[in-house]
């Protein structure tokens, strides 16, 4: 019984320190299991960080640096206005070449966030443009545009003689008794500029209009095309003869020289502006020119048979026209233009001081018209006290008409 009672205590210590060893082994066990456990946590821990820690240095540039090229090109002429979204602001305003950022950062006044990872870019210089949009989460920024100063289209549309040649000698051609052509001491031969074709008045020399506009930005900004008809008096009376005289030099310059053919304008005085207002009757011979914009002063009325923005310019007191001369071409641009029979005061031309006398421009714009139809009748005296002349306000008037468009 003795022995039974030993070898049982043996065998309970055995088991016990066996239990023991077991239970031991299976806590190392366990603790290491923890341990590695923990290693694993510890490196994801580690890793998320990094990665918190690389999505905050990929905030978008501050406003004024340029984000990364987006896929989308910006509508010229409209400023983003869209809600922002959670990513960062874009460029500069209006400048070229300028993106929204596509993640995290600053929000923007651009247009609101969209799915996706592509940013909106905008397009090149101008001085009006809305500032990038900020993009959510992969969401797209935005730089919005405006349009050029004075609400015309920056794009130009190059003449064929566009980089064959400089500037001419003094800046001039002169073709005897039938052109002068005056370039801008800017005029370099390779950047397209606007161009004016001017007709002299009856009994004036083709100098006329290179007097009137010296001085102004039609000098210093356009090349001026100044034709000079061979009819009796200095007259513009063959009807085609004249066209086809200016039709030839204006192709002639668009074959040499370096102008834009999307910014072409017409003026004239007396004689010179019936020319003008004939060849817009000529429906072939408006659209081979492609006026821009026309700047009659003192015409008769003809059917004009396009539309076109134009200045109409006559003195309320003019002895060289009949009572009703201005208000029937007037009414030919308005018909043309499909304006309405309202109106309203025209304000900004300002009067101006001729011959001691404080000039009303006197202009009205008429309502509804599919162009720009402005009318001047003036109180200058000009030409001799025949209230014919070009107006004080003239020349300043017609040049911001021009830029206006």
């Amino acid at each position: 019984m003795a022995v039974l009672r030993t070898r049982g205590a043996l065998g309970n210590n055995l088991i016990s320190a066996a239990i023991r060893a077991a239970t031991r082994t299976g806590v190392m066990a366990f603790k290491s299991k923890k341990r590695t456990m923990l290693r694993i946590h510890t490196q994801v821990s580690v890793l998320l960080l990094v990665t918190v820690a690389a999505c905050s240095s990929s905030e978008s540039p501050p406003d004024g640096a340029a984000g990364a090229p987006g896929s989308r090109a910006g509508a010229a002429g409209a400023p983003a206005t869209g809600a922002a979204g959670s990513g960062g602001g874009g460029g500069p305003a209006g400048a070229p070449s300028t993106a929204g950022s596509a993640s995290g950062g600053s929000s923007g006044n651009g247009p609101a966030a969209g799915s996706g990872g592509s940013s909106v870019v905008a397009s090149a210089g101008a001085p009006n443009g809305g500032r990038g949009g900020a993009g959510g989460a992969g969401g797209a920024g935005g730089v919005g545009t405006a349009g050029a100063s004075g609400g015309g289209s920056t794009t130009a549309t190059p003449s064929a003689g566009c980089g064959k040649s400089g500037r001419p000698a003094n800046g001039k051609v002169t073709v005897a008794n039938e052109e002068i052509i005056d370039f801008p001491a800017s005029y370099d031969g390779m950047k397209p500029m606007p161009l004016l074709i001017a007709l002299h008045a009856c009994g004036n020399p083709n100098t006329q209009w290179e007097g009137l506009t010296k001085g102004s930005a039609l000098e210093t900004e356009y090349v001026r095309l100044m034709p000079n008809t061979s009819d009796t008096g200095q007259c513009w009376s063959n009807y085609a003869n004249n066209s086809a005289r200016i039709l030839k030099q204006y192709d002639d310059i668009l074959a040499n020289y370096c102008v834009d053919t999307s910014r072409v304008f017409g003026v004239g005085h007396s004689s010179g502006a019936q020319m003008l207002v004939n060849v817009l009757s000529h429906k072939a011979d408006a659209q081979h020119l492609n006026f821009k914009a026309v700047a009659p002063v003192a015409a008769d009325p003809y059917n004009v048979a396009v539309t076109i923005p134009v200045l109409y310019i006559d003195g309320i007191m003019d002895t060289q026209r009949s009572a009703d001369s201005a208000k029937n071409a007037v009414a030919k641009f308005r018909a043309a233009n499909k304006c309405a029979d309202t109106s309203k005061p025209y304000t900004a031309i300002a009067g101006c001081q001729s011959s001691g006398k404080t000039v009303d421009p006197g202009c009205i714009i008429y309502d509804n018209c599919a162009a720009p139809t402005i009318w001047c009748a003036h109180n200058d005296p000009n030409y001799s006290n025949t209230y014919h002349g070009v107006p004080c306000f003239g020349v300043k008037a017609i040049t911001d008409f021009f830029k206006s468009l």
